[in-house]
C-alpha cells in the first residue's frame, strides 16, 4: 500500500478547534491559516490521530511504524517538499519543515527520499515506486 494524506487541518487559534480542509498551501512556515508554532507541520497517522486526537496538520493512511522512519528524511506531498525533523516529546507523529512550499490536498501520495539530501525522492513510503510497478520493474 502507498501512503497518501487522509486528512488535513489548521489550527488558526490555540483554543479553537481545526479546521479540516480539502487542500492548503504549504508555505514556508507551515499550512497556509495555521497559527505561528514552533514545528512548521505536525504529521500523523490515521490510527494515532484516531486514538490521540493530536493538533496534526496532516494525516497520514499509513502504519504508525512507518511514519517514526521517515524522520531524517524528505518527503514529498503534493507540490510541497517537507524534511522530516523529529518526534514530538509529548504526542504522537513527527514533525517537519517545509523545504520547498506548494499545494497538498487529501489523497496526495507521499513520496519519500532516502535521507535529508532528497535523493530517491520517487520512492513511495512502502519503498516500491509510485507507479504500483514493482520494485524490479515492469514484468
Amino acid at each position: 500500500m502507498i501512503a497518501t494524506v487522509s486528512s488535513l487541518f489548521i489550527y488558526p487559534d490555540s483554543d479553537a478547534p481545526g479546521q479540516q480542509l480539502d487542500r492548503v498551501e504549504m508555505t514556508e512556515t507551515g499550512p497556509e491559516g495555521n497559527r505561528s508554532k514552533k514545528h512548521a507541520v505536525h504529521l500523523v497517522t490515521a490510527g494515532q490521530y484516531v486514538r490521540e486526537h493530536p493538533k496534526a496538520n496532516v494525516v497520514l493512511d499509513m502504519d504508525d511504524s512507518m511514519l517514526d522512519k521517515l524522520v531524517g528524511r524528505v518527503v514529498r506531498m503534493g507540490e510541497a517538499t517537507l524534511s522530516v525533523t523529529r518526534k514530538p516529546a509529548q504526542c504522537a507523529g513527527v514533525y517537519a519543515e517545509v523545504v520547498s512550499p506548494g499545494p497538498v490536498a487529501v489523497d496526495d501520495v507521499l513520496l519519500v527520499g532516502d535521507d535529508e539530501s532528497g535523493d530517491g525522492a520517487g520512492e513511495a513510503a512502502t519503498g516500491r515506486p509510485p507507479t504500483g510497478e514493482p520494485a524490479d520493474g515492469p514484468a
